[in-house]
């Protein structure tokens, strides 16, 4: 089975603070009541291109983290603790990605090892297991295997009410 996916993982303020610095990108909502997903789609990479130009990658395994994607997760994380992950599975072999910030501070490096990076990050920015299953799990990043998959999902709405 194929697992394509790279996400930021915060709570509603960070998770604003992301969308908007990434062009207004779609957020979503998996199994956790308070954690949300900010997808990196093709459209919300273009957007961060577009404004502050290309960059590199953070290293030769991860597929869409970039320095400059390090910087807004870094400056967003002043609004509370924001986890990205990465996955590039088929058929059962490949690796998965992660990293994490806390208060505008690398709180866990880009990592990648074929598995557990992504249980890490979610550790580090306190998610709590759920009985008998681990962080990833725990999130259901399992029910989003590739990224069009956000495409298909209703995005949560960041609107507040007064």
């Amino acid at each position: 089975m194929t697992h394509v996916i790279a996400t930021f993982i915060a709570k509603r303020r960070p998770a604003a603070a992301l969308s908007r610095a990434m062009g207004d990108a779609a957020v979503h909502k998996l199994n956790h009541p308070e954690l949300l997903l900010v997808p990196v789609s093709d459209d919300a990479f273009d957007a961060v291109v577009a404004r502050e130009g290309p960059s590199d990658s953070v290293g030769p395994e991860f597929w869409r983290l970039t320095e400059t994607l390090m910087e807004l997760a870094r400056e967003c994380s002043v609004h509370g603790p924001i986890a990205y992950a990465e996955t590039d599975y088929f058929g059962g072999v490949g690796v998965q990605s992660a990293a994490a910030w806390i208060q505008g501070k690398l709180a866990l490096p880009p990592t990648t090892h074929p598995a557990g990076p992504i249980n890490a990050a979610l550790h580090t920015i306190g998610l709590e297991r759920a009985n008998g299953l681990d962080e990833f799990d725990t999130l259901g990043l399992g029910l989003v295997r590739r990224m069009d998959v956000f495409e298909e999902r209703t995005p949560e709405s960041l609107e507040t009410t007064p």
